[in-house]
């Protein structure tokens, strides 16, 4: 899903998925961008895979190697480079979020007053490192897309997802959410979507400053949320 959601907008990409549950992963040179995806884990859960996925991220970051996240890949990113990630007090979020844009780069075409994009998440991240920087926000939602240094870009929301996926993961987990919160979340979801353009600012920045065009990303766990 979230593989066909890049190569969509940029065939060129190639991909290669490393099963990090399993502790399997990938030497900084075998990919010239990285990409860790969402997952059912929490990322404060201290399990070896996760403490080993940290690792490659701060590898990452003080290589300078492009590294993107989302949802558990932004959550785990910020916190293996200083960050916190908790529960939300506000529980779930659920269906379309909006958000607003603190920030315009280079890599941010085509570009946007603000960002609409389907989230599905209990944990969020509640702190991020003194250097990073926040590129979208909401009331809820303080820190939901960050550029950590030149090279790491992370974002809490789903873009890969769509209307229909997000119904069938909702219903897959109705035990979690409010009545309430499901019809809220179902409204929601006629909203009109940023979610090519947000694919597109994440392939803009991990080919900015890249040698290669066909840069190469790597998926290094892929899970639904």
């Amino acid at each position: 899903m979230i593989i066909s959601a890049f190569e969509n907008l940029d065939p060129d990409l190639k991909f290669t998925v490393y099963d990090a549950i399993n502790e399997e992963l990938p030497t900084l040179d075998d990919c010239d961008a990285y990409l860790c995806t969402g997952s059912t884990s929490s990322s404060y859960e201290r399990t070896p895979w996760i403490l080993a996925l940290e690792d490659f991220v701060r590898e990452c970051a003080r290589s300078g190697k492009k590294l993107l996240g989302i949802c558990f890949g932004h959550q785990l990113i910020t916190q293996a480079l200083g960050g916190k990630v908790e529960p939300c007090d506000r529980g779930w979020a659920l269906g379309t979020g909006f958000y607003e844009l603190n920030s315009h780069k280079s890599w941010m075409t085509p570009s946007l007053g603000k960002l609409d994009i389907l989230v599905m998440h209990r944990d969020q991240v509640v702190s991020i490192p003194e250097r990073s920087q926040v590129i979208a926000q909401s009331q809820f939602c303080p820190y939901f897309m960050v550029q950590h240094g030149s090279n790491i870009l992370t974002v809490q929301g789903h873009p890969e997802f769509t209307p229909a996926i997000l119904r069938y993961l909702a219903d897959c987990n109705i035990d979690n959410f409010t009545a309430n919160k499901v019809r809220e979340a179902l409204t929601s979801l006629t909203a009109s979507l940023d979610a090519d353009v947000t694919i597109q600012w994440m392939i803009n920045f991990i080919k900015m400053e890249t040698p290669k065009h066909k840069a190469k990303m790597l998926d290094v766990q892929q899970q639904p949320l």
